[in-house]
């Protein structure tokens, strides 16, 4: 049934609803927007004590139990809503998406953000209605337009500009506010390509200012903690052509945002007064002393068979999270799938038994990831709640930006997995872990490597611009231009007294010169102009 209004999608996001209120009684119906309330009651609201932060390769909250990323990439709303005030947010809409997941008993703790606009934009009751849900948020320190592009276009070290810094402060600022938001992601897919490679340096550089302006925060009282920074590489990314394989590329890619001056040498920890305020011991004695980024995700679509395995591929060759898995094991930080699924229109498409008309995947590789991979990878976040068609999970989209959309079987394959792994119990706890093993790599040698097998050769790191000091961590107000301006007003009127005093001394003694000169004492001297 078609509505006046539209669309199809309001008709069955109400039928969902009607459906959900059935089985619960009427006072539990929300009397601000009319949802359903959760009342899972296994589900726990997330507080300050349980912040996640890294420690190695793996994330810990802060009772030191591990933490393992089971997440699904969240809506973006609609272009057309991009250019109002609200920039798309509407709260109750945001919410009703999260509650809908928890009422259909979905087992995850985090979904992923594309797009937001902290600067402009109050997302607070989100943040917080997300942290009663007990659901972590994944955040971008990027945007779209404006003053937080990365333009992968521009070669270091142009492509890294103090508006960025700017954004990403004033946003990092807003975000440590509330323990759910789990990491930031300071770059996504930009490093695709031998071009694209130029811009590396500049990611390297953003995440360095941004760690050192929170340390700061810690340090003056204004944060209780950092925020872990992501970086979101492609998995179908290509450098040096068809020779060099994807999984050497992404093991370039975490080594490069990795890297130190000293390399596998003496480790030093990433201080902000007495505790390691990222979690995580950066091993950098270069000028920074830290690691850039904390968290290395990966972009993955393979994973596209139902008769796949994690050793084999279903032709035989080396299954694709297998070798991935192997090339990354040894990162000295947590690797996750920042985006994991298969296209619908690759899943199962020179298998005519088992291949469906939408392209349902199976899911199947989620034990996988937190079993075969567990030692080394920290969760995934699943593509997508709606977005391409290739991905969706839902029926009905393009989301409206306000109404929930329908489940489809490619959500209940999800799901079902998911529930496989709900007594999955990790066996690392903070107290007992030790990764003193995995340090990372020498930034010479990485670089060396870079070009000896691909050509890329990358702007001197050293020689990055820092604008780490340009936002007041209080305020977040830019350090005022006044000031800086009003130090050069007074290094000028030092200059010119002090030209006015050398004047007036030169003539002085020039007075006195002639007045010796006609035999009279200094002291009968009438000062005057020389000129006079």
């Amino acid at each position: 049934m078609i509505l006046d209004n539209g669309t199809k999608i309001r008709l069955e996001s109400t039928i969902f609803i009607i459906k959900r209120q059935s089985a619960h009684a009427q006072n539990n119906l929300s009397p601000k927007n009319g949802q359903t309330k959760t009342t899972m009651a296994s589900i726990k609201p997330i507080l300050a004590s349980d912040a996640v932060h890294v420690k190695g390769k793996h994330l810990f909250k802060n009772d030191g139990t591990q933490f393992i990323i089971k997440g699904i990439a969240f809506p973006t709303p609609p272009e057309t809503m991009l250019t109002e005030d609200h920039r798309g947010y509407h709260s109750e809409a945001w919410l009703k998406i999260l509650h809908q997941l928890r009422d259909s008993e979905l087992e995850f703790n985090a979904v992923r953000m594309y797009r937001m606009y902290p600067e402009r934009v109050d997302y607070s009751e989100f943040f917080r209605g997300a942290a009663e849900l007990g659901v972590y948020v994944i955040v971008p320190l990027t945007a779209a337009s404006g003053p937080g592009v990365l333009d992968r276009k521009l070669a270091a070290p142009k492509c890294y500009k103090p508006k960025l810094f700017k954004y990403g402060a004033r946003a990092i600022r807003e975000y440590l506010r509330y323990p759910n938001v789990l990491a930031g992601v300071v770059g996504n897919e930009v490093m695709n390509d031998e071009k694209a490679w130029r811009s590396a340096p500049c990611i390297r550089a953003y995440a360095r200012d941004l760690k050192v302006f929170m340390d700061s925060m810690v340090e003056e009282g204004a944060a209780n903690r950092t925020l872990p920074l992501i970086y979101a590489a492609q998995d179908s990314a290509t450098i040096g052509g068809a020779a060099v394989d994807k999984d050497t590329v992404m093991k370039l890619t975490v080594d490069y945002l990795t890297c130190s001056e000293e390399g596998k040498g003496v480790a030093v920890p990433d201080m902000a007064g007495k505790e390691p305020t990222h979690g995580i011991e950066h091993f950098s004695e270069n000028k920074f002393g830290q690691s850039p980024i904390d968290i290395y995700g990966v972009n993955i679509e393979s994973w596209c068979s139902s008769t796949q395995d994690f050793y084999k591929n279903p032709d035989g060759t080396p299954g694709s999270y297998y070798s991935l898995w192997q090339a990354l094991r040894n990162s000295s930080i947590p690797i996750i799938f920042s985006e994991m699924g298969c296209p619908h229109s690759q899943f199962d498409r020179d298998d005519l038994e088992r291949k469906t008309k939408e392209g349902t995947r199976d899911w199947a590789q989620i034990p996988v990831v937190l079993d075969d991979m567990g030692d080394s990878w920290s969760g995934f976040v699943a593509y997508t709640y709606d977005g391409p068609k290739d991905f969706i999970m839902f029926d009905g989209g393009e989301w409206n930006g306000k109404d929930v959309l329908t489940p489809t079987k490619d959500f209940e394959n999800f799901k079902h997995q998911l529930k496989k792994i709900s007594r999955y119990e990790t066996n690392i706890t903070l107290d007992e872990f030790d990764d003193g093993r995995f340090l990372p790599s020498r930034c010479d040698d990485v670089e060396t490597d870079l070009l000896s097998c691909c050509g890329v050769r990358l702007f001197n790191d050293e020689k990055m611009p820092s604008y780490s000091h340009m936002i007041d961590v209080h305020t977040g107000r830019e350090v005022n231009n006044n000031m800086w301006l009003t130090m050069a007003a007074f290094v000028l009127a030092l200059g010119a007294t002090f030209w006015i005093h050398k004047n007036s001394r030169a003539k002085r003694i020039g007075v006195e010169g002639v007045s010796l000169l006609n035999g009279n004492s200094i002291e009968n001297v009438e000062y005057k102009s020389i000129s006079s």
